[in-house]
């Protein structure tokens, strides 16, 4: 016997998907612009101009990959912003990101290694990466 598991399908597998509360939108948007703003910052270094935003010597093969990576965030950020309703492990994704970026950051300010107003300038990141994890447990609805 041959089940249809077609998208139409009673049977089928859906991805879990979640309405968007106006918060989680205004932070999608707000990820959009934070991460332009990153790559803004690595686009310098990816060419082998010194950045005036990021205190510390990059090669421009390591500034093009982080800048790409950053880039990929925001155009999946901008991505889901525009959609009606959220996939939340694209969400988890984008928060694991973000947090994962503000601890690094964070780490590598405790160490010295950047100048402690470079962690103050993650915090954005800690709010965003809190807020799509927010959503993801469902209190976001």
């Amino acid at each position: 016997m041959i089940v249809d598991r077609g998208l139409h399908s009673p049977h089928a597998i859906r991805p879990r998907m979640t309405r968007v509360h106006p918060v989680v939108r205004a932070a999608l948007w707000i990820s959009v612009a934070v991460n332009a703003l990153g790559v803004v910052v690595f686009a310098p270094l990816a060419v082998g101009r010194p950045s005036p935003l990021l205190p510390v010597a990059l090669s421009p093969f390591l500034a093009g990959q982080v800048g790409f990576v950053i880039a990929l965030f925001g155009g999946v950020y901008f991505w889901l912003a525009r959609q009606p309703t959220i996939h939340r492990p694209l969400l988890v994704v984008g928060g694991l990101g973000k947090l994962g970026f503000f601890g690094l950051t964070v780490a590598y300010a405790v160490a010295g290694v950047v100048p402690a107003h470079v962690a103050l300038s993650a915090i954005p990141d800690l709010v965003l990466g809190a807020v799509f994890l927010w959503t993801v447990q469902g209190l976001g609805r």
